[in-house]
């Protein structure tokens, strides 16, 4: 299933960015112009030009502000690697915007023994270097991720868990057996159980064909590594500096860019630098600072789905910000309290005041633009005090020993006189369920929103809340032994699909891994391997809904938070797509150079 790369589990990423083309119409010829005397009147005299439509050539100029770690891809940990790697390679699959499978270097595949295993026809293509693209080339990169004994090891064998001799490969190193070269262009995966949703994991960045010599001198591969995706580098990589990539002319789609030119800018001071490259052109593709939106709205427009420029993007990005509970520790083993909680914060006013509104109110697990995502799923993620209250006074009530129906059971009353609904008068909720640490790891934003959620939850529900923030090491550590029972929770995927949220962060199975709430449920559990072995996709995504609407109402983790776009894409710039997941799909972007500047 996909998750969050090693180091995000607990931590927001920033997205990278992504690029879909639709295609317009260009006319072969210009038509016939008419005579003169049969011109009727009102029809201009100036010569009819080309159809609009898409062009190959130029330059496309992107601003980032983080230099990646690696772009060899057996080795990404960050956005901006996946960003590159993407452009660089191509793996078996992809999956497009609707959530479907579509070929990419496997120009076709079957589906064996329910989903069990899967026999992909590896598309005739080379590495950018002119050599040939084999199984051999697949199964490489899938060997070494798996491999816990190579040196260095790489972090994303996690992508692989499915795969057949993976607990082999962690422990004692070597192959996967569970993928075979059947000859050159045949590679066969088998899993462990029927999983005919493991084909969208397939389309990772990280699972593509590396050529042999990846292995004989890593640095020098990682420096410029040789894919075959639509683009290629130009040249070694100059960390710091910027990092050029041209067009792959043997590209079963050839791109239509002639070049794309990533800029590099300083993190502290590169977002003013790269607003005033936007505007004087230097630079067409930009982040955007939530002081410079409302400017960057009135120069370069709004984009219309929040996805798709030109124009200011805040379209709904894939990461979640959640906050979990140790649901093993009383009294966060109750249901009732953990929504209470919920109801009581004001996402709305969170979003703006501690956030400076470049995050929005979460009201679901899995965020829209996630195929199968049902914004309003959670009910208790509206801001509800009355109904916090209640909910908290039904908790205490039954800790402290009393009466639902606020009478005590041992009066000492011998007269037979009926006690009429008395009202027993509960002790302080804070007395009972005891002080409340919410623990966060230091980073941007994290320690405002755990001071207003601790006032927020003072001020409704009367508890002790206090917030506490730790380095992310010793946070991780500390979750993960059990050491906190209230702890912010951020979540990323790499594949869109609700499963790639449900599935690691609350089966059961997961518990130890990335089920960091030890949340365990029957009926979700059911539902979640039900999705797991379907082949048929409507079917798959009502299982998954059905699975959210049963976590949301047990609440082992409240989501706050859904983060937006932040980019601005200069009006040049056409068919260029933000998507969820933040990837490009370059070689579908083009550059009119028929539109005027603003």
């Amino acid at each position: 299933m996909g998750r969050g790369r090693p180091g995000h589990t607990l931590t927001v990423l920033l997205a990278a960015l992504s690029v879909l083309l639709t295609w317009g119409c260009t006319s072969d010829a210009d038509p016939e112009p008419l005579p003169d005397d049969e011109r009727t009147e009102g029809e201009p005299d100036e010569e009819p030009v080309e159809d609009a439509g898409p062009r190959r050539g130029g330059t496309l100029r992107v601003g980032l502000v983080v230099d990646p770690v690696s772009i060899d891809p057996r080795f990404v940990v960050d956005d901006e690697g996946e960003l590159l790697v993407d452009a660089l390679f191509d793996p078996l699959v992809r999956v497009d915007d609707a959530g479907r499978v579509v070929a990419a270097a496997a120009e076709r595949w079957e589906v064996l023994d329910d989903g069990a295993s899967f026999v992909f026809h590896i598309r005739e293509a080379t590495f950018h270097d002119g050599t040939a693209v084999t199984a051999d080339d697949f199964k490489r990169t899938f060997d070494r991720l798996a491999d816990a004994t190579a040196e260095p090891p790489s972090f994303l064998a996690y992508l692989l868990a499915d795969v057949v001799g993976i607990d082999t490969a962690q422990e004692l190193g070597g192959e996967l057996e569970g993928v075979v070269v059947e000859d050159d262009r045949t590679l066969r995966i088998d899993l462990t159980s029927p999983q005919p949703a493991f084909l969208s994991t397939l389309s990772d960045p990280s699972l593509v064909p590396t050529p042999p010599l990846a292995d004989e001198d890593l640095e020098a591969y990682a420096n410029e590594p040789i894919g075959n995706g639509p683009f290629a580098m130009a040249g070694p990589r100059e960390p710091g500096a910027f990092l050029r990539l041209v067009r792959f002319e043997e590209h079963h789609s050839p791109a239509l860019l002639d070049e794309v030119l990533f800029t590099l800018y300083d993190l502290d001071e590169g977002e003013e630098s790269q607003w005033s490259d936007l505007v004087d052109g230097q630079l067409q593709v930009a982040q955007l600072t939530p002081t410079r939106r409302e400017e960057a709205v009135e120069l370069f427009g709004r984009s219309a789905d929040g996805y798709t420029g030109p124009g200011v993007l805040d379209g709904v990005r894939s990461p979640v910000y959640l906050y979990g509970f140790d649901t093993t520790q009383p009294p966060f083993d109750d249901a009732r309290l953990r929504r209470a909680i919920s109801l009581a914060i004001d996402r709305e006013r969170l979003a703006e005041e501690a956030t400076d509104g470049v995050r929005l109110p979460a009201t679901s697990l899995v965020p829209p633009g996630i195929p199968g995502a049902q914004p309003g799923a959670c009910g208790a993620c509206e801001h509800d005090p009355d109904a916090a209250r209640e909910l908290l006074g039904e908790v205490v009530r039954e800790l402290a020993g009393t009466e639902a129906d606020g009478t005590d059971d041992d009066s000492g009353d011998d007269s037979g006189d009926e006690v009429e609904d008395a009202e027993v008068e509960l002790p302080p909720a804070a007395e009972v369920i005891g002080p409340v640490t919410l623990t966060y790891n230091r980073g941007a934003f994290h320690g405002a929103i755990a001071e207003q959620l601790a006032a927020e939850l003072a001020e409704v529900l009367e508890l002790e809340v206090d917030f506490q923030g730790q380095e992310l090491a010793p946070f991780i550590q500390g979750v993960r032994r059990g050491d906190v029972s209230v702890f912010r929770l951020g979540w990323d995927v790499t594949e869109p699909s609700p499963a790639a949220y449900l599935y690691p962060l609350f089966h059961s199975s997961q518990v130890g891994l990335d089920n960091l709430t030890r949340f365990e449920d029957a009926e979700v559990d059911e539902l979640l391997d039900a999705a797991r072995a379907t082949d048929d996709d409507r079917e798959r995504l009502g299982l998954l809904r059905d699975a959210e609407r049963r976590i949301v109402d047990e609440l082992p983790a409240i989501p706050l938070l859904w983060y937006q776009h932040d980019v601005v894409i200069r009006p040049e710039v056409q068919d260029l797509v933000y998507t969820p997941l933040g990837r490009f799909r370059l070689s579908e972007a083009w550059l009119d150079p028929d539109v005027e500047a603003p």
